[in-house]
């Protein structure tokens, strides 16, 4: 792994303030206009003073939005992934808004030092320890609790844990556009500094694992809430993939309303209230997570195999130094038991291997447009799959072979 050091010249600011005076409220207006925001804060927090920690849940795009608007004055220095970097309406701001990059899911010792040295300088920052938004509205399986626990200790400063309730149901990781409906930002204390320092690795752990634990598309049904849209299964077959009647893959197509196969003819729709009505004749699952629930039973039964290998062609790219992306070739995206990587050849023709272990990888990072990310040695790339899906069996596969290892 490249270890980059944080020069001890490099200055760690607060985000511009004048970026902030004007950037909060476009968001309290675009929440107010797009979806049903409100906040539920502890009264403690402003009680703090700076520097703080403020780590979330991520259910949602909006999820950074919704932080910084629930703990305004209050600026934040958002850690994220070096992806975010490559985005164009961020690339002019990123500096005066105070980002701070990290590798997803790759052991970044750099950034860890640079999180410490914002902390020292009286920043605070704006964490979302899942490393990607969740994509059935529940938080990731293999989340490590203990990693998390070592590095709220090392940062030492106040912990505020961070919640929206319907942000998924709202603008899940599937769907493009908003649902309007409810959504409710809670932001507590979850430790103080000095608890910190009291409370022993595992104590903590205990803490953050009840904090982690939430459901969205069962809140939705349990509170019978609404999020209007004309299409609200729009996208819905990039996660569920597979037809709970036949069971076949990658057979699914939705027309915005009814999630259908096109190989044995099943066909359900899915309504504004989460819920999932099949045509007569036709199988479902009552929820989301359900359905996805039986995707992962389907994935580990196929990992029983000991010689499970899988793989499909790709176009491959890769993030610059400028955070842009070049295609950089072409190849086979294979995964395994023990592997995940890309073999192929450049675009001169030379052979190309970019391989990770899957004991150092509990989740990958997917994109919609059936993408996957990997990041090895500060460097981001990213594969594309020629066939226009797969990347979402991709990531369960990975999920349950790291928690296999």
């Amino acid at each position: 792994m490249k270890k980059t050091k944080v020069s001890k010249q490099q200055k760690i600011k607060k985000p511009n303030f004048f970026l902030y005076w004007l950037g909060i409220p476009i968001f309290r207006l675009l929440a107010s206009i797009l979806v049903r925001f409100k906040v539920e804060k502890d009264k403690k927090i402003l009680k703090f003073g700076t520097p703080i920690v403020a780590i979330g849940s991520h259910t949602c795009m909006m999820d950074v939005a919704f932080m910084l608007l629930a703990l305004s004055p209050v600026r934040l220095n958002i850690v994220c992934g070096r992806d975010v970097f490559t985005w164009k309406p961020v690339k002019p701001i990123q500096k005066a808004a105070g980002l701070l990059p990290i590798n997803q899911f790759e052991m970044d010792l750099s950034s860890i030092r640079l999180m410490k040295k914002a902390i020292n300088a009286g920043c605070s920052l704006a964490l979302f320890p899942e490393g990607k938004i969740s994509l059935d509205g529940r938080p990731l399986s293999n989340m490590n609790h203990k990693s998390i626990a070592k590095l709220l200790k090392f940062l030492d400063a106040n912990v505020v844990f961070s919640h929206n309730y319907g942000g998924y149901s709202a603008r899940p990781r599937w769907f493009h556009g908003f649902r309007r409906g409810k959504i409710i930002q809670k932001c507590k204390v979850l430790f103080t500094r000095e608890e910190l320092k009291e409370l022993s690795v595992e104590e903590i752990v205990g803490r953050l694992q009840k904090e982690f634990t939430f459901n969205d598309a069962e809140f939705q049904q349990e509170h019978q809430l609404r999020y209007k849209s004309k299409t609200p299964a729009k996208g819905m077959n990039y996660i569920l993939y597979k037809c709970p009647k036949c069971g076949a893959e990658y057979e699914m197509e939705c027309d915005g309303n009814f999630l259908s196969c096109s190989a044995c003819g099943n066909r359900v729709q899915y309504t504004e209230y989460g819920e999932f009505i099949p045509d007569e004749g036709s199988v479902s699952f009552d929820r989301l997570d359900k359905w996805y629930d039986y995707e992962k039973e389907s994935v580990a039964k196929e990992l029983d195999n000991p010689d499970f290998r899988l793989s499909y062609p790709v176009v491959w790219e890769q993030a610059n130094s400028e955070y842009v992306y070049e295609e950089m070739g072409e190849g086979e995206l294979f995964v395994d038991h023990k592997e995940i990587g890309f073999i192929g050849k450049d675009l001169q023709g030379n052979d190309v291997k970019i391989i990770t272990p899957i004991a150092y990888l509990p989740t990958i990072v997917q994109k919609t447009q059936e993408a996957i990310d990997l990041t090895v040695n500060n460097v981001v790339n990213r594969f594309y799959f020629r066939d226009g899906k797969y990347s979402a069996k991709y990531n369960l596969i990975v999920e349950e072979a790291y928690r296999r290892q």
